[in-house]
Formats: structure tokens, C-alpha cells, sequence
């Protein structure tokens, strides 16, 4: 009865562990873009959504603080290689609950961001 228990025990942790496993594979994603640039897009595309709103940016450091209704993110863009740049959408508090359709929904954001035509400033 016991050695059930205990297996039933680990198959259940093994299955929590791979959900989180996951969530945090959806919650990034990787571009063939420069870091710099990459952060651009981002910016724009979060700035351009009006469910999104923006509390902190740090441009040194490749991060933007924003909110989705009562729910903190934090999006950061790390430099892989020389253009190759990763984007990783987290929830400020490390809680996964709510699963990753809110990194799925900037990711979107900022392929059609990266797909617009370049406008010329004048």
C-alpha cells in the first residue's frame, strides 16, 4: 500500500514539474535580430496594444515592466549571439497559473511589428 503510494506520489511531481517545464518554454521565444533592435520592436508592439500598459523601461538592461489588467510582466531581451536575440515575456511574481497566452499574445505583437514596412521619419 505504501510503495503505491509512493509511486502514485511520484508520478504526480513528475507531472507537475513538466507542466511548469512548459509554460516556461512558451514563455520565450528567439529572433534573428540584434538585441538593440529586437527591444524596439518590443517597445512598439506593446505600446501600440491597448491592453497593455507600460509601468517601467530599461534600455541598458533590456527590460519593459508592463501590465495586463491587475497582472505584472516583465519582457526581457537577452543578445544570444551577434543576430540572435531571445525575447522571454514572464509574469512579475512568478506565478505560472495563468499559463502563457499572455507571452504567446506579445510575441504576435512583435512578429507583426517585424513584418511592417519601415517607415521613413521625417
Amino acid at each position: 500500500m505504501i510503495k503505491k503510494l509512493l509511486i502514485l506520489t511520484i508520478i504526480m511531481l513528475f507531472s507537475l514539474v513538466y507542466a511548469d517545464d512548459s509554460v516556461l518554454q512558451r514563455s520565450y521565444k528567439i529572433y534573428p535580430k540584434d538585441a538593440d533592435s529586437l527591444f524596439m520592436y518590443a517597445l512598439n508592439a506593446i505600446s501600440s496594444d491597448y491592453r497593455y500598459n507600460i509601468f517601467e523601461i530599461q534600455t541598458k538592461n533590456g527590460y519593459i515592466l508592463f501590465a495586463n489588467g491587475s497582472k505584472y510582466y516583465l519582457l526581457t531581451v537577452t543578445k544570444r549571439y551577434q543576430n540572435q536575440s531571445e525575447v522571454k515575456v514572464m509574469p512579475r511574481n512568478s506565478d505560472f497559473s495563468l499559463g502563457y497566452e499572455t507571452a504567446q499574445n506579445i510575441f504576435a505583437l512583435i512578429d507583426n511589428e517585424i513584418k511592417k514596412p519601415m517607415e521613413l521619419v521625417k
